[in-house]
């Protein structure tokens, strides 16, 4: 595998084929674990896509593999960006079906060891979230500064269960501030914490899971894909002027 300056990790094969179709190279499928890994060139930038898998486990081992084949790959040091691209499902009262969110920290919702004294979303031994550098959200945020599609900013969190209205309306009564739920990007933030590694998550709103789900329910998991997928290649040249200044905490 050659040095790539970008990992971008799917969960779906629908999620993945707005990045194959818009590629100027991809190679080969390569099966580790579960997960399914293609070298490839986007907008020039060399990357690897990785379809990992639906959940939270599927994406931490997916991007624990890449993570390692690109240290053992890159004689630099300088480790890839991480991007976790795909669907969502939106919870901010301004999020609409079509947006993308782009997240500015993680929190894994299932995680509750209150009674051990961490707080709600904290994973033992863990931070209490997973911030983005401000200067990766910039990046994109510039990048999109004369795109069309609507872009939000802020906390995007994990679950393993699927978010019905009842449950969303419990997850932003806990967490408030919460624009987006999927299942892997918590996952994702946590394993590249671990490895020191930058990571942003940019996902396409497939349906609502709030209280306007019953009047705007809509399953677009193509169109978010491909509103995801436009939102990443179109940043990459600027996510890659801005990686190497990344310090991990």
């Amino acid at each position: 595998m050659s040095s790539a300056a970008f990992v971008i990790l799917v969960a779906m094969d629908d999620e993945l084929a707005p990045f194959v179709e818009r590629a100027e190279e991809v190679g080969e499928g390569r099966q580790i674990g579960n997960a399914i890994h293609r070298d490839a060139v986007l907008g020039g930038h060399p990357v690897v896509l990785v379809r990992t898998g639906i959940g939270l486990v599927n994406a931490a081992g997916a991007a624990t593999t890449a993570i390692l084949e690109a240290q053992r790959a890159d004689g630099s040091n300088e480790q890839p960006v991480v991007i976790s691209a795909g669907s969502a499902g939106g919870l901010g009262a301004d999020v609409r079906v079509g947006d993308v969110v782009v997240g500015s920290e993680y929190i894994n919702v299932d995680a509750d060891a209150r009674a051990f004294g961490y707080k709600l979303g904290q994973v033992p031994g863990m931070p209490e979230n997973y911030p983005v550098p401000e200067h990766l959200t910039e990046s994109i945020r510039l990048a999109q500064s004369e795109g069309t599609i609507p872009l939000h900013h802020g906390l995007m969190v994990s679950s393993y269960n699927f978010v019905t209205p009842a449950r969303a309306e419990l997850i932003t009564g806990s967490f408030p501030g919460a624009l987006a739920t999927d299942m892997e990007s918590s996952a994702i933030a946590q394993t590249c914490f671990v490895f020191g590694v930058p990571f942003i998550s940019v996902r396409g709103i497939s349906d609502l899971c709030g209280p306007a789900a019953e009047d705007d329910f809509r399953d677009q998991v193509d169109d978010a894909a491909t509103q995801s997928a436009n939102v990443v290649i179109s940043s990459l040249d600027a996510l890659a002027g801005v990686a190497g200044a990344y310090q991990p905490a």
